[in-house]
């Protein structure tokens, strides 16, 4: 599955909780504690360095009304972004995810292959659901330390192509619209990067 996402800055929690709420299923909180492993490729570098193949354990505590769930995933990535509306750019990932038992086995065996710990991440999410033309959204307010706050909104596709990528897109910005978010306060960079511009 191809996971088609956006995120932008929020001033406002209040307010976009509020309208949140006038057109979206809540989901409940969510406190992720990431770990990210970097492998680097021999002899592949890019304008920006070192490739590097990367992967993430994520330590998840999700919260309802009605129960509190404790889930370890294992995550890897293939990332892209490509231009939407007005230049902004929109993530598309090829995603592929399962969950574990248990982390220390895989912990070991990415230590023994090479990787690194590169990056931790915290972040601490409520979350709601919508239908929209291009598939149902997963919508998140997220807060990273010390980045700030941000709106999240991912569909997941099961192609990438240009069709579904802007018409996912455009849902996008139309949730973005109802929150009273304008696509300027949109952030192309990826959480590890600013985090990296951070110091952290």
């Amino acid at each position: 599955m191809y996971e088609i996402e956006q995120k932008a800055h929020v001033s406002n929690r209040k307010h976009v909780i509020e309208a949140l709420n006038t057109f979206a299923e809540y989901d409940g909180k969510a406190d992720k504690r990431d770990i990210y492993y970097h492998l680097p490729l021999d002899g592949h570098t890019s304008s920006e360095g070192t490739v590097y193949i990367s992967c993430r354990i994520r330590y998840e505590k999700h919260e309802t009304e009605n129960s509190v769930q404790n889930t370890i995933f294992f995550t890897y990535k293939r990332k892209e972004k490509r231009k939407g509306s007005e230049d902004v750019l929109i993530e598309v990932n090829d995603e592929k995810e399962c969950t574990l038992s248990d982390s220390s086995a895989l912990e070991a065996l990415l230590t023994d292959a090479g990787f690194t710990v590169a990056r931790m991440k915290h972040k601490i999410t409520e979350g709601w659901y919508t239908t929209t033309e291009a598939g149902k959204a997963h919508i998140e307010l997220c807060t990273v330390p010390p980045l700030g706050d941000f709106l999240e909104i991912e569909i997941m596709s099961s192609t990438e192509d240009e069709k579904s990528v802007t018409s996912a897109g455009k849902c996008i910005e139309k949730i973005f619209s109802r929150c009273g978010i304008p696509l300027s306060a949109v952030e192309s960079r990826y959480y590890n990067e600013m985090l990296a511009s951070e110091g952290n």
